[in-house]
């Protein structure tokens, strides 16, 4: 896997990348197969609904709801059907059980395989990336197992559920905070933008980076682009000492 920015940073050694699928596998909407690219493809959450019968991607995005603030818009995405995002709908048949599956499969790839610095998720992935983060400071407060995490970067992210899996996390309804250092990649053409701000929102301002590439809800692959990104992540791992 050759993208840019794992080019970027492979460059000098500022990370070595370890790449995962999801565990449960997915179904690209009818007539996108060819922009998700060769299958099979993987996602973390087991869809509420049969994928084949819900409304297409280009609606979804036609309706996404306008609001004072990206947790008004969350709040009235949720309330307009949950099909509509990639978090499970509080209550559902599929939402604390596909979610701590979700975690399980984490925690296990954690411990065979890590320790890992940091963690990296795009759209669903950066949903259970930051609601692992937070599970993780839950549990240290609980059980006082030391996460394992130092820093996260979220690409076009939404808002993580809460460690009780039965909601997501805005940041005027709760206290949770993600506590480490994030960096948050955004396109400010994003459709879905109130999602990646939402989630901005509940990490610690401090700490917290905002990269805007300026373009959609996709990754950033201009030369120049990806240069000035991967400066901003190497700032970030010298100021946890990482370098």
């Amino acid at each position: 896997f050759q993208a840019p920015l794992v080019k970027e940073l492979r460059s000098d050694e500022t990370a070595e990348l370890y790449f995962i699928n999801g565990p449960v596998e997915a179904f690209p909407p009818e007539g996108f197969e060819e922009y998700f690219g060769q299958g099979p493809y993987f996602r973390f959450i087991r869809p509420v609904e049969v994928e084949k019968g819900g409304s297409d991607v280009l609606e979804r995005i036609r309706n996404f709801p306008k609001g004072l603030t990206a947790e008004d818009q969350m709040r009235e995405l949720m309330r307009g059907g949950i099909s509509s995002v990639p978090v499970p709908k509080p209550g559902t048949i599929h939402s604390n059980e596909s979610a701590q599956e979700a975690l399980d499969y984490l925690y296990g790839i954690m411990e065979e395989e890590g320790p890992f610095d940091g963690i990296i998720g795009y759209s669903e992935g950066a949903t259970i990336a930051a609601t692992l983060i937070l599970h993780e400071q839950r549990r240290f407060e609980t059980d006082g197992i030391p996460p394992m995490f130092k820093c996260a970067l979220f690409f076009a992210g939404w808002p993580p559920m809460n460690p009780e899996l039965d909601t997501i996390v805005l940041a005027d309804e709760t206290d949770l905070t993600i506590t480490i250092p994030t960096c948050h990649i955004i396109g400010s053409l994003d459709p879905y933008l109130a999602g990646s701000m939402a989630l901005y929102n509940i990490c610690d301002m401090d700490t917290a980076y905002l990269f805007d590439h300026a373009k959609g809800h996709t990754l950033p692959r201009d030369k120049d682009t990806v240069r000035e990104l991967g400066d901003i992540i190497r700032n970030m791992t010298l100021s946890l000492g990482m370098a």
